[in-house]
């Protein structure tokens, strides 16, 4: 490689000095302490001069004499052609164990200084931060890769990726290659209803959080709608409990408390209108106060013991 090196740069020299050479001759000989290195250079069409090692400003081999082939240079307008040599590269690169030439899921770590088309390790693609760039709320991983780190929003702490309408955030965000992860989902302040008595139900799209389904307003169910406050529900125990008021589905039309298809003489009697029956209310004599009388069918008459 010296030897070659040496050959290189003395090219060089006559090139830029805008000489030209026919058929240069390198001698280099290890002899005592003079040695002697000479290029003759044609400066003109018919003087040669020489150019020692000390104006070349390079150093040879101190042992091992040898000779340099003759060298020719093509000049006149000529080209200076010189050898091809393979390409060594991929061997290097394999030999200090750069091997891998291709990465589908990840990136390419470790690249080879003699051909970068090899490296020698494939890091998944989220090892990609240095450790100072990953701050709150993300976390930095243990582990690394080709010198890099993951950045992730710790799944612990943050495990809600999307929070459904009407649902919303509440706590801090992370945000983890640019899809946000929450520390919770809660229902908004206003859906503060939970609709659970009896035949009631809620208003509208409830919010369930924690097992728990509220809504912005309550309503009784169909049909739930009247309060029976003329003649009683049909069956007192089946309502609506809505704001204190009871709300019934079926109310009575008529009581049918009466029995009498006539009201009896001496009797005074009250009809029933949707029944179209007598109920007898006192005893019909005279002027008697009937406040303080009772009597029954057969017109009998008393006045109750007084205590």
């Amino acid at each position: 490689m010296r030897k070659q090196l040496a050959i290189g740069l003395s090219l060089l020299v006559l090139t830029a000095m805008g000489g030209t050479s026919e058929n240069v001759f390198v001698s280099m000989t290890e002899q005592g302490v003079s040695q002697q290195y000479t290029h003759f250079v044609r400066t003109s069409l018919n003087q040669f001069e020489p150019l020692s090692r000390a104006s070349l400003g390079i150093g040879l081999p101190m042992r091992n004499s040898f000779q340099a082939a003759s060298v020719s240079f093509i000049t006149g307008g000529g080209e200076l052609s010189f050898p091809e040599f393979p390409d060594i590269s991929p061997e290097q690169c394999k030999n200090f164990g750069f091997t891998l030439t291709s990465c589908p899921s990840g990136n390419p770590s470790g690249i080879c200084p003699y051909n970068s088309a090899y490296f020698k390790e494939c890091c998944d693609a989220r090892y990609k931060y240095n450790k100072k760039d990953c701050t709150y709320p993300n976390t930095v991983s243990g582990d690394s890769c080709g010198g890099k780190y993951m950045c992730y929003c710790d799944r612990s702490l943050y495990p809600e990726t999307k929070c459904v309408a009407p649902m919303e955030p509440e706590g801090d965000t992370c945000v983890e290659d640019g899809v946000p992860y929450y520390s919770k989902c809660v229902c908004p302040a206003y859906f503060d209803k939970t609709c659970d008595g009896e035949n009631l139900q809620g208003v509208g799209e409830g919010c369930t959080q924690d097992g728990v389904t509220k809504y912005t307003s309550c309503e009784c169910k169909a049909g739930y709608n009247m309060t029976c406050s003329d003649m009683g529900p049909v069956t007192p125990t089946d309502y609506c409990l809505k704001d204190g008021i009871k709300y019934y589905n079926n109310c009575k039309v008529c009581e049918y408390k009466c029995t009498l298809d006539s009201c009896p003489a001496g009797l005074v009697c009250n009809l029933e209108e949707c029944s179209q029956k007598y109920c007898a209310t006192g005893c019909a004599i005279g002027k008697v106060d009937l406040d303080n009388y009772w009597c029954d069918g057969a017109l009998r008459c008393w006045m109750p013991a007084m205590n």
